[in-house]
């Protein structure tokens, strides 16, 4: 008789992320020479392939090991049902991405460069739609989730809302200010950690940013509006990171640029995740910068997203 021996299961529990936010459908190619006005360049082949930094997030959480639900807006049209499809692929919640018939789902128009470099031109259509649905479905679903993710996609107002409602639970609420316009301060007070790229950060701060010290100024104009982290993407040189009794600067991990689309989206996941889990602020950075470099060497925005096996991997 062949004694049958238990085995003891340790019980993890997975984080549980909201994603509100925009889901577009990317129109990507890419030319050697990016055109003049006026100038018609060849592209390379063109990739359809979805993306919107919500869902981006959404995708990149849920392969990073989280509970995901995501609450946006698509069209009624062949691209939504393409979009919501695979959202649902990933084992994302998506029973509040909402169909709306008087908008197209939204599309991100993006030109590569011959070095991965992005120029992005969105029409954001059904996502400019979200509004009181949106509201309500954020409301049930905040109370139980460890964080709150969001970007600048959809109207300020409703954006603003839903921050507010977490900031009410003492939910986290996790900010990528893209893309940005100042309305962009109506939202900062109900944010825990403000998560900008180079770019955004010297537009909020008015801060020429180039290297740690240049961050480090940024991230203390950040801080005085009232958040209690700021993490600054910095690309190939890496991120920068501060509290109010805290700071640092997490190198960059080498790769080839092969599309850069959604790094940023990769790194935010990875890093809210980590928070989730009750990682420190330097390791949280460390596996948003690993994320993003494994995100720019491949083509793609979700399909680019890394899974948490990847990401553990790169930095052991």
């Amino acid at each position: 008789m062949v004694e049958m021996k238990s085995i003891n299961k340790t019980l993890v529990k997975l984080p549980k992320i909201l994603v509100l936010g925009g889901i577009n459908m990317n129109l990507i190619t890419s030319s050697d020479v990016i055109p003049e006005p006026g100038q018609t360049v060849s592209g390379n082949s063109i990739h359809i392939t979805p993306g919107g930094k919500g869902a981006n997030q959404a995708v990149a959480a849920a392969r990073m090991g989280a509970e995901v639900s995501m609450i946006g807006r698509v069209g009624e049209d062949e691209y939504g049902v393409q979009l919501i499809k695979n959202l649902t692929s990933e084992g994302i919640d998506v029973r509040y991405v909402y169909k709306d018939s008087d908008a197209q789902s939204g599309i991100a128009i993006i030109l590569l460069d011959k070095q991965g470099q992005n120029y992005i031109v969105q029409v954001r259509g059904a996502n400019l739609l979200t509004g009181n649905n949106e509201i309500q479905a954020a409301q049930e679903c905040l109370s139980g989730v460890d964080a709150l993710m969001i970007q600048n996609e959809l109207p300020v107002s409703v954006t603003k809302s839903v921050a507010c409602s977490a900031k009410e639970l003492g939910v986290p609420v996790i900010f990528d200010p893209a893309p940005t316009d100042w309305h962009l301060k109506e939202i900062i007070e109900y944010v825990d950690i403000i998560m900008p790229n180079q770019n955004e950060a010297e537009f909020l701060t008015e801060v020429e940013i180039n290297d740690e010290t240049s961050a480090a100024k940024a991230a203390s104009v950040l801080l005085e509006t009232g958040v209690l982290t700021v993490v600054i993407k910095m690309g190939e040189l890496g991120a920068y990171y501060a509290t109010s009794n805290d700071s640092g600067f997490v190198p960059s991990i080498p790769a080839k640029v092969v599309d850069s689309v959604a790094a940023g989206d990769a790194f935010g996941a990875s890093f809210t995740v980590s928070i989730a889990e009750e990682l420190s602020l330097r390791e949280a950075v460390l596996k948003g910068c690993a994320a993003g470099s494994i995100a720019v060497s491949q083509k793609g925005a979700q399909v680019s997203m890394p899974r948490r096996n990847q990401v553990d991997l790169l930095i052991s």
